[in-house]
């Protein structure tokens, strides 16, 4: 995955309920922010209890990358998304901004160190 296949990459394995795949897309220590100015969970392990707790069943998300600013071991990628599914009383919809930072590893992978999908521009 380059950083600009990111999006694609992470909403694939998003819509087709992959949540190991998904996370091992993250680097071990990396910082998800779960709610609009919310303390950031830390690790794969926390990531997974949120996503796996989130209240909206059959979710489908559609991301849209805007930009993606890359150098040599680091890239920052900025996004649109809509994500919908059905919550407690029926069809539920949820639209936001995500900004999230990949590093380069060692290997020559990317994997994400930062996620925010509650970013505001």
């Amino acid at each position: 995955m380059s950083p600009a296949q990111a999006d694609e990459v992470w909403m694939g394995l998003f819509n087709t309920g992959d949540i190991d795949g998904l996370l091992g897309l993250y680097e071990d220590d990396a910082l998800f922010v779960p709610e609009p100015g919310g303390k950031p969970l830390v690790g794969p392990d926390a990531i997974r209890d949120w996503i796996t707790a989130f209240p909206m069943r059959e979710p489908s998300i559609d991301l849209r990358t805007h930009v993606v600013y890359e150098r040599e071991n680091d890239a920052v990628v900025y996004s649109d998304w809509t994500l919908t599914g059905v919550g407690e009383d029926g069809p539920a919809r949820m639209d936001g901004q995500a900004v999230i930072l990949l590093r380069k590893q060692t290997d020559g992978t990317w994997r994400l160190g930062f996620d925010d999908p509650f970013a505001q521009r």
